[in-house]
């Protein structure tokens, strides 16, 4: 079973600005430009697999209050053999957080993220600025382990920060106008719907997001989202 590995992270500042597609239900919200700082950060390597999550259930006990959707594609409370390195999905952002701070970390900020995805070069894809479908996992059948794909790290050299699975972060948005709440996926996934006038399908940028509605923990599981951490360091 593959360990986590996590890769240090300087203190950087950077002009940081996100986009979104413009249209009915979407995010409104105009993010940027805006000067950030990123860092000291030690930055998980990998998304987090089933593997993984499985320990921290062994070590910590944890079981949420709701837990409808929740891992439904484990197996008897565990993964199906052969899928330990495969990233964990059917996780809520909340379980999400309970794992990253039972180890002292946390999830990463929009701004962080798009830092450990472009690099201080501020590529456009993790791996560069020329689009390259075969560098990450999109348009395909099914999850791949996480740590597949080298040649599509970023600079920081973490894995599949496009493709495979969209990633949680840890803010959380309140739409006055629609009177609901909302967090942004990053990253992209695996998979592509036939139909996605909501969710987009294939490889997006490192400065895309997508907006997610909150509609209880027991929707807020998907099967094409996971997670990683991020832990403060001196």
């Amino acid at each position: 079973m593959l360990e986590q590995e996590q890769v240090r992270v300087e203190r950087a500042q950077y002009i940081y600005r996100c986009v979104h597609r413009v249209m009915e239900g979407d995010c409104q919200m105009e993010h940027g430009p805006v000067h950030v700082t990123v860092g000291p950060l030690l930055a998980d390597k990998y998304t987090v697999t089933n593997g993984m999550f499985y320990r921290f259930l062994q070590e910590s006990g944890y079981v949420p209050a709701d837990t409808r959707n929740y891992l439904k594609h484990w197996e008897n409370g565990k993964y199906r053999e052969g899928e330990e390195d495969l990233p964990v999905v059917n996780v809520s952002q909340e379980d999400a957080m309970a794992y990253a701070a039972f180890y002292g970390k946390r999830l990463p900020t929009e701004a962080e993220w798009q830092y450990l995805a472009a690099g201080p070069m501020h590529y456009t894809w993790p791996w560069g600025d020329e689009k390259d479908y075969s560098k990450c996992n999109v348009y395909s059948h099914g999850l791949e382990a996480v740590n597949s794909r080298p040649e599509g790290v970023s600079p920081f050299g973490l894995y599949h920060m496009c493709g495979n699975v969209w990633e949680f972060t840890s803010e959380t948005h309140f739409d006055s106008d629609h009177d609901h709440y909302f967090i942004t996926l990053r990253g992209s996934c695996y998979y592509t719907a036939p139909d996605y006038w909501h969710t987009e399908g294939g490889a997006v940028p490192n400065d895309c997001h997508l907006k997610v509605h909150l509609l209880g923990n027991a929707m807020n599981r998907f099967s094409t989202v996971g997670f990683r951490c991020v832990k403060e360091c001196d």
